[in-house]
């Protein structure tokens, strides 16, 4: 049995309030690993190419209002 099927049974089996508690933590466990994410593409993934994009095409005049 793999790590990630023992994982679903376990949260299967838990019980009502326990499993608001699992569910809780792991909403702020997820926001928090993408927001790790994000930062780290602002800085060296593709993300900054496209920040740095938009800003030389903004700066040049070639951008319309929404």
């Amino acid at each position: 049995m793999t790590t990630v099927t023992e994982i679903k049974k376990a949260i299967q089996a838990l019980p009502e309030d326990e499993f608001e508690q699992f569910s809780l933590w792991f909403d702020t466990y997820e926001e928090e690993h993408w927001d790790r994410q994000i930062e780290q593409d602002q800085k060296s993934g593709p993300l900054r190419d496209l920040m740095e994009k938009a800003r030389t095409d903004f700066e040049a005049g070639k951008c319309t209002r929404l």
